[in-house]
């Protein structure tokens, strides 16, 4: 049943040109994913942490060793961080928006590709239109583009390295190259967002590809080559500066104590998650795998497939499981889910799209209602203004907490782990206010420091407080 039409490099396929069509998407995309960006606090279903390593890139002027809470931050390479730092470095702080900027603007320019690769594939831009419009309106798709996080930067990376490559085969010569050697340098992009698997996703998929062509030595081609020569001077230039300011004993420490996969969702995760994740239009799944099994597919449909099903099984069999990690499988799906509509009502479909956005920014404001329950940082900042202007650290505090209090704050709180360490903060000054769980007071009592909480406050069910304890 799955018989492959195969498509010449150089073929050609009427393409009927439509640029209102792709006006239209544009501005109807744009709209959706950035409007109210701004509503909602960064408590409020964010991931705080990354506009605080921003924050501090900024205050430090370091923009090369990422910082959360004063330590070294190793658990993502540096990539979102900077897209964050830098409009907000030029606007003057960062915000909720341009810590979102970089999801929703990726999200936008993941649309467009797919829009270009539909149209291509499918032959008309209406079509195109469709299949960028199902990916914009699937939810995990739209949620990931609105919030702090890496996922989608990475995704869409991934979605760029293969357009560039899937373009480059249907050219020839010079434009050949540059496009694949482009496809490369998105790869290594991808892996100053999440690591090592930027690149080998991208390259498995366009491995496993080639491979069911025969081409057997496709990874040593000097095009390929040429493309590992990019991605290590993209990765070399972030780590090599990176070890020029820390000794590698110091980095291997900090990699060592960093929780980076801690996700052990159960296998089938997946399986039901998808149904989700992609809706609305999961809905039409059995549909579709009944289209493109009775039919005979094109080498366009089978390399889609052949992307979403290799990481739909590999992450599968990845220990580390979580629901956002299918993400960069979501372009492929929605292209096939594309073809599939082209026999379908163009109505029905709109009908669908707009009911998909208006039920998502629904869910959205009614987040924003939740922004007084949500925004606790700048209350706790508010209380500890007195304490900071005389110098207070932070001892074993709860990160979390500490990353609220730091975000908001104007002064920075550095964060002490160890008794030694505090022990030569203080031994020149009579007195200092330290501010700690219940966990940490015990800690220090125990290790000889006497003092008295002078304030206690709660951040939902985590208690902490202030001390003040003599100088050693």
């Amino acid at each position: 049943m799955w018989r492959v039409r195969s498509i010449q490099p150089n073929e050609t396929k009427p393409i009927k040109s439509n640029h209102g069509t792709l006006l239209v998407f544009l501005g109807g995309s744009f709209f959706a994913l950035f409007f109210n960006l701004w509503g909602r606090t960064l408590e409020n279903h964010d991931y705080l942490k990354y506009a605080e390593v921003a924050k501090e890139m900024i205050q430090s002027g370091d923009w090369i060793v990422p910082r959360l809470n004063g330590e070294i931050y190793l658990h993502k390479p540096p990539l979102l961080f900077w897209f964050i730092a830098l409009p907000s470095k030029i606007y003057g702080s960062v915000t909720p928006f341009l810590a979102r900027f970089p999801s929703a603007f990726f999200a936008w320019i993941g649309g467009l590709v797919v829009y270009l690769w539909g149209k291509r594939v499918w032959g008309n831009g209406r079509y195109g239109l469709i299949s960028g419009g199902i990916l914009i309106s699937s939810y995990l798709y739209f949620w990931q583009g609105r919030i702090a996080r890496t996922d989608m930067v990475f995704s869409i990376l991934i979605l760029l390295s293969l357009y560039s490559y899937y373009i480059g085969q249907q050219n020839s010569g010079k434009k050949y190259y540059l496009l694949v050697t482009l496809s490369f340098f998105f790869m290594g992009l991808a892996g100053l967002t999440r690591g090592p698997v930027g690149i080998l996703l991208p390259l498995l998929i366009i491995f496993l590809f080639k491979m069911s062509q025969r081409e057997w030595n496709i990874l040593f081609r000097k095009e390929f080559i040429l493309g590992y020569i990019v991605i290590c001077f993209i990765l070399s230039s972030w780590i090599v500066s990176f070890f020029y300011q820390v000794d590698w004993k110091t980095a291997v420490t900090v990699w060592r104590e960093s929780k980076i996969l801690t996700r052990h969702d159960p296998f089938y995760i997946y399986v039901y998650r998808i149904w989700i994740d992609f809706a609305p239009w999961s809905i039409f799944f059995p549909f579709l795998f009944i289209h493109l099994w009775k039919k005979k597919k094109t080498q366009d449909e089978f390399f889609l497939m052949l992307w979403f099903l290799s990481l739909f099984i590999l992450l599968t069999l990845f220990s580390y499981r979580a629901s956002r990690y299918l993400l960069p499988a979501f372009p492929a799906l929605a292209l096939l889910m594309g073809g599939y509509w082209r026999d379908r009502s163009f109505s029905l479909f709109l009908v669908i799209l707009f009911l998909a956005l208006m039920s998502w920014h629904g869910y959205d404001v009614f987040l924003i209602t939740k922004n007084g329950i949500k925004t606790t940082g700048p209350l706790l900042s508010r209380e500890l203004n007195l304490f900071q202007e005389k110098g207070l650290l932070a001892y074993q505090m709860d990160e979390g907490i500490l990353e609220k209090i730091n975000f908001y704050g104007h002064k920075f709180i550095p964060q002490i782990k160890k008794v030694e360490e505090l022990k030569e903060k203080i031994k020149d000054k009579e007195e200092v206010y330290v501010i700690t769980s219940e966990k940490g007071l015990k800690d220090l009592m125990k290790n000889g420091f006497s003092g008295i909480p002078i304030n206690r406050m709660k951040d939902k069910n985590k208690i902490f407080m202030i001390i003040k304890i003599q100088g050693h």
